[in-house]
């Protein structure tokens, strides 16, 4: 089966992939791969973390007060994060004070928004403590397994918002992501990402009205709604990767000048001489 994230990376550069997964390079992890890294671990901490912070809620709280211990867990989650990865901080030169700083106000406003869908749940159905957990919707998973042999797709979602207490299971997929977000709407590669994670949640018998791709540095959640287009976007795309694997021709070089100066493996990329010597040692 082919991992849905690989179809994201193939629509970014289906050279790059080629050398990643066929050729085998390693890309030397960049700052900016670094710090991603860092706040999936931090998204997916803070949200295995709320089951016992839940149930610890013995009564109704004001907001401010709720808020402010949702404050003290995710900032805490932050800082063991953080400290947990200071040696690759450290070889990237990056202050441990100074990437608090950067990160906080997006994991800051996500914690309010938490708290506030937690108080009102309490609000409206006075329920505190095991019952409280049992009872409130939506609850989120982080890194939930989905697959298909249908599909032949699998992947791992960051974050699935689920409504259990619906007729029928109800889920939302959120697709995180660090760096640049385009003007509107979501980068291509991302989109066929979302769209996988719709199509393999459906075979597993999941409602789904649209999926999102959440761009971390702005703090912003984009839509994604699947039609019959994306649907075979997803298919093709899925096709081309297992025959990007089995091949042994190289793609041609990306036509997208800024894609290859962010490039870590563009030194390599652009060396014939080093490409046909790669090549010639498939079997």
């Amino acid at each position: 089966m082919i991992n849905a994230s690989l179809l994201s990376a193939y629509e970014y550069c289906a050279r790059k992939l080629f050398l990643e997964q066929v050729l085998k390079l390693i890309v030397v992890p960049r700052e900016a791969v670094v710090k991603g890294s860092i706040r999936h671990q931090v998204h997916n901490k803070t949200n295995r973390a709320e089951e016992n912070f839940v149930k610890s809620i013995k009564q109704e709280l004001p907001y401010n007060e709720l808020m402010e211990k949702y404050k003290k867990l995710h900032s805490d989650i932050l800082r063991d994060s953080i400290v947990r990865n200071k040696m690759k901080l450290a070889e990237l030169k990056i202050s441990l004070s100074g990437f608090f700083q950067e990160s906080w106000p997006v994991i800051f406003q996500e914690t309010q928004q938490r708290a506030r869908v937690v108080c009102d749940f309490i609000s409206q159905r006075k329920v505190f403590g095991e019952e409280l957990w049992r009872l409130l919707s939506p609850k989120i998973e982080s890194e939930y397994y989905v697959e298909s042999e249908e599909l032949m797709l699998k992947g791992v979602i960051d974050a699935l918002e689920v409504y259990d207490n619906k007729v029928v299971r109800e889920v939302v997929p959120y697709e995180l992501k660090t760096g640049s977000a385009p003007r509107e709407g979501v980068w291509p590669g991302h989109k066929i990402q979302a769209a996988a994670y719709i199509l393999l949640l459906e075979k597993n018998r999941m409602f789904v009205r649209e999926a999102f791709v959440k761009y971390l540095d702005i703090n912003e959640a984009r839509p994604v709604v699947m039609n019959p287009f994306l649907e075979k976007k997803v298919i093709e795309t899925r096709d081309k990767v297992m025959q990007l694997f089995q091949g042994k021709s190289i793609p041609t070089i990306c036509d997208s000048k800024a894609k290859c100066a962010a490039c870590a493996l563009k030194d390599q990329c652009l060396n014939e001489k080093f490409i046909k010597e790669k090549l010639s040692l498939l079997s």
